[in-house]
């Protein structure tokens, strides 16, 4: 038995002296707008893919409304609660969440409304749109 072991330690020794490889990951450091063509025109005219977000967010205070007038709406948004807009997104600038969710609900957007919504995760969704006499390239 004593030598049983002595062979396993030994099998061991010998499996852990091994180098571990594995395959390692570059870094792509440049950005690029995704600025995709999905279709052309039979008139030549690209037909390019529609970007989106899916903002999911809440809500954890109260929020001006930019029109006095819909203070009341703005009010009867759940707080403390997830929630989340779907809004176009352009590949070729930088997007600032907080300020596209404010200005969708119709939120006054200065530093203390930006503390008070929190943004939990973004989706992001690509569409290809096929429009009329488009061919698929």
């Amino acid at each position: 038995m004593k030598a049983f072991s002595i062979s396993i330690a030994a099998a061991l020794a010998v499996f852990a002296s091994i180098p571990a490889q594995a395959d390692t990951q570059t870094v792509d450091r440049i950005g690029k707008p995704a600025r995709i063509r999905c279709n052309i025109t039979a008139d030549g005219t690209a037909v390019m893919a529609e970007h989106a977000d899916k903002i999911i967010f809440h809500l954890t205070g109260a929020l001006p409304a930019i029109d006095p007038v819909d203070q009341a709406a703005l009010n009867a948004i759940p707080r403390n609660s997830k929630l989340d807009i779907k809004v176009l997104d352009d590949p070729t600038t930088i997007a600032d969440l907080k300020g596209k969710v404010l200005s969708f609900i119709g939120a006054v957007d200065v530093a203390a409304t930006r503390d008070v919504l929190v943004i939990d995760e973004v989706a992001y969704a690509m569409v290809c749109p096929v429009r009329p006499g488009a061919t698929l390239q």
